[in-house]
């Protein structure tokens, strides 16, 4: 790992910060190789290895998945007395699975520095994860898309990227899931360490090891939309008992007409308090 945490400048290079800035405001896909120029990576296999078996790793059942084309293996098959057994992972990815952990930067002191940087200064949700794959022609998941923008910074051996069109629109969690597009690419290429690669929410891809052990990091962005503020407009409602009354129990339709208008109003009444610059400056902070 890194001595200096590096900054949000740093890993984007060699775009400036300004051009990573535009390409995330309009959601443009972008590969940029390293040139041969390429740094300590922030998080070797070795490191994040030396790491697990410390128990210095995130301990949320799903920031940890052992995973091939999207079939997950039961932890049960690599956990020993409740704690992941690194001499299993290894086995695994010795069969062409993925080790796949997010909420990975409490745990590396760099990459914490970064997203505290992104949320400072972009007021956005960030996270970290790293994707471990071996074995050439397989990959953690089938042809998908995150509804979060992905900066992926290629660390250690390599990976082929392929990428699938045309995009889902501005994607949120929880939306309804699309078909993926035809199987022609319409990018395709290995990423050595140092290259970069910023891939927009919605975009379909897929991403499969070279032959050697392979680690890349993804820094996700999450953006506030106005779903966002509209749910959370809305949750807080179920508080008030009114919204919480059985409609079918209010006894004739005169009774269920004053339900309706006294519903209205009250969301009348929320939306008219609704202020989205109060709620997108709030957004980067933990969720309660």
């Amino acid at each position: 790992m890194n001595k200096a945490a590096p900054t949000l400048a740093d890993l984007v290079s060699p775009l400036t910060e300004t051009e990573f800035l535009a390409l995330l405001r309009r959601r443009d896909f972008a590969y940029r190789p390293a040139n041969g120029s390429c740094e300590a990576p922030l998080l070797s296999w070795q490191a994040l290895r030396r790491m697990i078996e410390a128990g210095n790793h995130p301990k949320e059942p799903d920031d940890i998945r052992v995973t091939r084309e999207s079939v997950i293996a039961p932890p049960e098959r690599w956990m020993t007395d409740g704690k992941v057994d690194v001499r299993k992972l290894d086995g695994f990815l010795a069969k062409g699975f993925s080790i796949v952990m997010i909420n990975i930067e409490p745990h590396v002191p760099a990459l914490a520095a970064i997203c505290d940087e992104i949320r400072s200064r972009l007021h956005e949700r960030t996270f970290v994860g790293v994707v471990v794959t071996s074995g050439a022609a397989n990959g953690a998941f089938r042809v998908h898309y995150d509804p979060e923008d992905l900066l992926i910074l290629q660390v250690e051996g390599t990976k082929r990227w392929q990428f699938f069109g045309p995009a889902v629109a501005n994607p949120v969690r929880g939306m309804p899931k699309e078909e993926p597009p035809k199987p022609e690419p319409v990018f395709d290429e290995v990423l050595e360490p140092g290259d970069l690669l910023f891939v927009p929410a919605g975009k379909w891809h897929h991403c499969e090891s070279g032959l050697s052990t392979s680690v890349h990091l993804g820094i996700f962005f999450q953006p506030p939309t106005g779903w966002h503020a509209v749910n959370a407009l809305v949750r807080p409602l179920i508080s008030e008992e009114m919204f919480r009354t059985p409609l079918t129990r209010l006894g004739d339709a005169a009774a269920l007409a004053a339900m309706e208008a006294e519903v209205k109003n009250r969301l009348i009444e929320k939306i008219g308090a609704l202020k989205l610059s109060e709620y997108v400056s709030g957004w980067n902070k933990p969720a309660e």
